[in-house]
């Protein structure tokens, strides 16, 4: 049996790494190859290309980076197209794997995708686009099942990854009891340059507070790692490649980049403050595309505010730091955080995400081998 998997940043291969152990327990014999990163290619993929490690953010990067993403595009078509998998599995990444299921189902290959676009927030109709090519959707939030049985498109509920990826880590605290500060900027190039510098300012005003605290910024990898260290200067930030679990377990308080770790640090049960910040054109762009009021998952699955985000222009040490402080201290806003926290913990359910992910694939790659 074989599987062609699409993943195309950090998160993605994350989840990717987990469905494919989880394929491998349940059938030794599969054999999985495609597009992700080094965590898919660990879990025993065939990685045909790094997408992960390029993957651009933003409208305006998109555009610049597109000549090599057509001609990866075009090179994976004609590859599917002769090696014939009995499934491709999409996960996420929609500005490529919509045009990709799109492809797929027209060489007769059926598809699952895992992990929904964002369909609730921008671009709705791309649903309808989905439910052309897909054989069955895995959705990974609770409200989204019902978008999509609502139009048709076999659906199913699987859980959130992340639930899984958590409980099988053990952080390692060796923060020597001090107050631990998480500067978390994201695992992009851009995200780290626009974010890092007004983290680094807030931190200062933290540690006149705090004059004990540590705070320590994860890195993906020592390329970022790098990057991080030029842009804190002789601020005494710690850079911990590959260990954010180990950064969350120590925690009282993040500053996360809007994105997968904003969901990561709700799970460890952490107070933080959501930052984003893109270029004048994307973020005028995306003012006028996206339909939903707040950006951060953990505040989308809330339906409220629950942490406070920090958009654009708000993205300033001067805004931030008032709010970062209260959350700090023993305040009663710290108080109903923790509570709103551990509600979007609940509401999420148990582990076991990508073992059920898992069975749908094998269920949908064994009706086109033996159908």
């Amino acid at each position: 049996m074989r599987v062609f998997l699409i993943a195309g940043e950090s998160s993605g291969d994350l989840h990717g790494a987990n469905v494919i152990r989880a394929l491998r327990a349940a059938c030794p014999e599969i054999v999985c190859e495609g597009l992700g990163g080094q965590r898919m290619a660990e879990a025993g993929m065939a990685l045909r290309y790094d997408l992960a490690r390029e993957a651009v953010m933003g409208f305006t990067e998109v555009v610049r980076a597109f000549p090599g993403i057509r001609r990866l595009f075009l090179d994976t078509v004609r590859h599917i197209s002769a090696c014939r998998p009995d499934v491709v599995v999409l996960i996420d990444y929609p500005g490529f794997n919509i045009r990709m299921g799109e492809k797929v189902k027209e060489l007769g290959i059926p598809v699952v995708y895992y992990i929904s676009p964002q369909v609730w927030a921008w671009k709705q109709k791309r649903i309808h686009t989905i439910a052309r090519f897909v054989s069955r959707m895995l959705v990974i939030l609770p409200f989204e099942e019902e978008l999509y049985r609502q139009i048709g498109v076999p659906c199913a509920y699987v859980g959130h990854p992340l639930l899984d990826h958590i409980a099988s880590r053990r952080a390692n605290d060796d923060t020597d009891g001090r107050l631990v500060i998480g500067l978390l900027p994201g695992s992009r190039e851009q995200e780290i340059r626009r974010l890092m510098p007004t983290m680094i300012e807030t931190a200062e005003g933290i540690r006149q507070r705090y004059p004990d605290a540590r705070f320590l910024t994860p890195c993906v990898d020592t390329v970022r790692e790098a990057q991080v260290r030029a842009l804190a200067d002789r601020f005494p930030v710690e850079t911990l490649v590959g260990r954010t679990y180990d950064v969350l377990a120590a925690a009282r308080f993040c500053l996360v980049a809007s994105g997968t770790a904003t969901l990561e640090t709700a799970l460890f049960g952490v107070p933080m403050a959501i930052l984003y910040r893109t270029s004048p054109i994307n973020y005028w762009i995306a003012r006028r595309v996206v339909s939903i009021k707040h950006i951060g998952i953990v505040n989308i699955i809330a339906g409220r505010e629950v942490v406070p985000e920090f958009i654009q222009h708000e993205a300033r040490a001067e805004a931030i730091l008032p709010r970062a402080l209260e959350l700090i201290d023993d305040t009663p806003a710290r108080q109903r955080v923790l509570a709103d926290l551990a509600e979007v913990k609940a509401r999420l359910g148990d582990a076991g995400a990508s073992m059920r992910a898992a069975r749908h694939v094998l269920e949908v790659a064994k009706g086109a081998a033996y159908g």
